[in-house]
């Protein structure tokens, strides 16, 4: 289900919560007269701005994992991708597979490259075992 029908959804459900709440404070007696509307009104707008904080916390969490991913040598985009449209299956997954600081460890300058296809070969490798071309000694 994507954002906006979760969104549209929760709108739903705070309007009948809202509906609901008029019904059982009409139906009181007299002496909640002066407390009925505010009660109303404060739960009601509660219940409108708990979606607004599940968004806002959504958005941060995106932005961590980017942040993350970047730190980590992973694409940022992504997983920001990822996270966004999968919410927080995506940032379990992300927790799971991510790689260690710094990502995958770069060849050094001393790694021994072949001449001809620039791959990183073994020091005592005689020939290229990617392009098979052979070594002078």
């Amino acid at each position: 289900m994507n954002k906006s029908k979760k969104l549209t959804i929760m709108a739903l459900t705070c309007l009948l919560m809202s509906v609901a709440i008029s019904a059982v404070v009409s139906a009181q007696d007299d002496e909640w007269e002066d407390v009925a509307p505010w009660a109303f009104w404060g739960f009601a707008g509660l219940m409108c701005f708990l979606p607004i904080i599940w968004i806002i916390i959504a958005i941060l969490i995106a932005i961590w994992v980017y942040r993350d991913a970047e730190k980590r040598g992973s694409s940022g985009a992504l997983w920001l991708i990822i996270v966004i449209f999968t919410g927080i299956i995506g940032l379990i997954i992300w927790l799971v597979v991510r790689p260690s600081i710094g990502g995958k460890p770069a060849a050094s300058s001393s790694d021994r490259r072949c001449p001809n296809c620039g791959r990183v070969i073994p020091m005592d490798a005689r020939a290229c075992p990617y392009c098979s071309k052979k070594f002078e000694e």
